[in-house]
């Protein structure tokens, strides 16, 4: 187990009591009670996550105008860099806050993988009368790797489609092929109560990502629907006719 202190402290007065409580007081299932943890942590990073996913937008949208800095300036990194900086102010977008959220959050995916890993919990899911898995004929010990491969292969599709809607750039299509691949493999090793947190908050993740740009896709297609009945409207001819005398 993780002794570091941050994440002691997590397993120690979130995580564990969390799952403690679930199990409980709302369904005696420990599998279940990993994603109602999951859902909780993506409720509270909620906010943040949003942020990321607008920084990304933007970051889309000046696509086009990066590559024209970059092309303009290939041979002349300094200037390209000042050029870059002040289209960002310009723009009002900072690069760097698409990070913040997935760095805040990597505690929480040790602290779960710590959790999962420690004594606690495995005495907790193997007392007498529990249920140490999700469901008897699929991932039944959640402190041992999924053997049917399911879930790390839901893992690793979550993660591409979650990945082609963040993408920015067209050169990150190896990254786009190669990252899925690796958490595969990485996956298939893993305890499986690990492997389904990390799941059901990629899903979650995705969702939200997909919710986020359709809202933003529709308000931008009311307003194109607004400006073109505005200029369909004639202006109305507000000089008076004047009569012979």
């Amino acid at each position: 187990m993780l002794e570091w202190g941050p994440i002691k402290f997590l397993v120690d007065q979130f995580m564990l009591p969390f799952l403690s409580v679930s199990y409980n007081a709302v369904f005696p299932n420990f599998g279940v009670a990993i994603i109602l943890l999951t859902v909780a942590i993506k409720l509270a990073f909620y906010p943040l996550m949003n942020k990321q996913f607008e920084s990304m937008r933007k970051m889309k949208l000046l696509k086009p105008e990066l590559d024209k800095i970059n092309e303009k300036f290939k041979n002349s990194p300094k200037e390209k860099q000042h050029a870059m900086v002040k289209l960002y102010q310009e723009k009002k977008v900072n690069p760097f806050q698409g990070c913040l959220p997935m760095l805040v959050q990597i505690p929480f995916f040790l602290a779960i993988y710590a959790t999962i890993l420690s004594e606690s919990f495995t005495e907790m899911i193997h007392a007498p009368g529990i249920n140490p898995g999700l469901f008897s004929f699929w991932l039944p010990d959640l402190a041992r790797p999924d053997a049917t491969k399911i879930l790390p292969i839901m893992l690793a599709i979550f993660t591409y489609y979650s990945q082609k809607m963040m993408m920015v750039d067209a050169q990150q299509k190896f990254l786009l092929i190669m990252s899925p691949i690796f958490i595969l493999f990485f996956g298939l090793k893993l305890p499986s109560g690990v492997v389904l947190y990390w799941a059901v908050q990629t899903l979650l993740s995705t969702i939200q990502q997909w919710i986020s740009l359709r809202n933003t896709d529709d308000g931008k297609s009311k307003k194109r629907v607004v400006n073109t009945k505005a200029k369909r409207i004639k202006p109305k001819n507000t000089m008076l006719n004047e009569r012979p005398v």
